[in-house]
């Protein structure tokens, strides 16, 4: 019998995921990571882009934007921002959230912190745009 990870996702607004799974491949700011059973402790920061789990031959995949991952006892914890399974994604949401970003990011009245959720969303957009299944 195979041995499985725990895995939870969750968002501020809902919980996304919760089964056991065979491995998970996050987006960490220091690059992708995968994980398998008796992974070592981690705690880390989560950027925006694909997150993938793979259960019984079939893997299933999320775009997350922000958040933490904790790794500990064979059980992963996702905290996102955001997450949305590629099925869900609007196309053309995210595009006009890009234009709308990246008009914001050219202007000369933003402040530092406008400018860091600005780009934010940005790095959302383009994220929820490279992964999303094209229609």
């Amino acid at each position: 019998m195979t041995q499985k990870l725990i895995l939870s996702i969750v968002t501020p607004e809902k919980q996304l995921v919760s089964e056991e799974v065979d491995q998970v491949n996050v987006p960490g700011t220091e690059g992708d990571m995968g994980i398998l059973y008796d992974h070592a402790p981690i705690l880390t920061v989560l950027r925006s882009g694909q997150l993938s789990y793979e259960k019984e031959g079939k893997t299933v995949v999320l775009v997350v934007s922000g958040g933490y991952l904790e790794v500990t006892d064979n059980r992963v914890t996702v905290m996102a921002e955001t997450g949305e399974f590629l099925k869900e994604i609007d196309r053309e949401r995210a595009e006009r959230a890009q234009a709308e970003a990246e008009k914001r990011l050219g202007e000369t009245d933003i402040s530092e912190e406008e400018y860091i959720e600005t780009q934010k969303k940005l790095f959302r957009a383009i994220a929820r745009l490279e992964n999303s299944e094209s229609n």
